[in-house]
């Protein structure tokens, strides 16, 4: 989830990917193995290409530079799509996803869960384990993802490939 401190630059970047015409499926500033990174998720119809990550890297650039003195020192700006299990940001993303199984990872203790997730009247994230259901304010999830499942029935092949025989 992302932080309170870069409410303001996500809503800032949000608002300049729709206006080069993608969907921001959303913005987080995180640390991988040392290295700081400001990522943002792309969508659109017809899917994300290079080319389109690349305009809307160009288009944040600068904005991104005029605020760095509230990013981490040093960063990597890496735009993409979200992907198969793609994160899970804001509430709508979980009404979006009702019903799809998701990857939970709690603030407290750093305890996961995984299931069925909806949204509760309240607004809150609803996650359906086998030992039953769980309501979660949005606040108290670090981070989620949907899980990919692959279609039952279909077996995982793999074509021949004609080649130098041994």
């Amino acid at each position: 989830m992302k932080p309170e401190k870069y409410k303001e630059i996500y809503s800032a970047v949000y608002q300049r990917v729709e206006a080069l015409g993608y969907e921001c499926a959303g913005f987080e500033v995180t640390a991988e193995d040392g290295v700081n990174i400001v990522r943002v998720y792309l969508e659109m119809p017809g899917g994300v290409d290079t080319g389109d990550c690349e305009t809307v890297s160009r288009g944040l650039s600068e904005y991104l530079d005029s605020v760095e003195a509230e990013l981490p020192e040093r960063y990597f700006l890496e735009i993409s799509s979200p992907g198969l299990e793609r994160p899970l940001f804001v509430i709508e993303d979980y009404r979006r996803f009702s019903g799809k199984e998701a990857q939970i990872i709690l603030k407290k203790g750093r305890r996961s869960l995984r299931g069925l997730i909806s949204v509760s009247d309240g607004g809150d994230v609803v996650v359906k384990t086998a030992d039953g259901e769980r309501v979660i304010p949005l606040e108290d999830i670090r981070k989620a993802n949907l899980v990919y499942t692959p279609p039952r029935g279909e077996k995982k092949t793999f074509k021949k490939i004609a080649g130098k025989k041994k």
